[in-house]
């Protein structure tokens, strides 16, 4: 079930993540090593994501949109709007769309959660209006001790 609690306990904490991405049209790849900061809040106000420094991200969750679908606005450091539908498909698998607000673009991830310390995830870019692929990028997340 889809509750703060299981955000917090799954998500919330430092993560190291190793994002590698490849474009299919011009057929190069980039890998990024990056470490990773996730807060999870409970809000009385609407439930969005915040990235409050580059490392730093806030989720503030709504406890009434919580269901199995969770609804999410984010603003991220370009002011560009997103619109995150956050789904769980199983216990562990989640699937995520980003919907760029203004854009022709939608990621689709699906998120596996191999346990509390490891998480996997594979993204599909693709257009909003006639779903061309564009690229992929999968990421995994291992989480660190403070």
């Amino acid at each position: 079930m889809l509750t703060v609690n299981f955000l917090t306990e799954n998500f919330a904490g430092k993560w190291s993540t190793q994002i590698s991405t490849y474009l299919l049209k011009r057929k190069r790849h980039k890998l990024k090593l990056k470490e990773l900061y996730i807060l999870v809040n409970n809000t009385k106000n609407k439930s969005c994501i915040e990235n409050t420094i580059d490392k730093h991200v806030s989720i503030n969750v709504c406890a009434q949109e919580l269901s199995k679908q969770l609804k999410i606005h984010k603003v991220n450091y370009l002011n560009t709007k997103m619109e995150i539908n956050f789904k769980q498909i199983e216990n562990n698998l989640f699937k995520v769309n980003y919907t760029i607000i203004k854009s022709k673009y939608i990621h689709e991830e699906y998120i596996y959660l191999i346990h509390n310390n490891l998480m996997f995830s594979i993204g599909i870019l693709k257009s909003k209006y006639n779903y061309n692929y564009y690229g992929v990028i999968i990421t995994s997340y291992i989480k660190l001790k403070h």
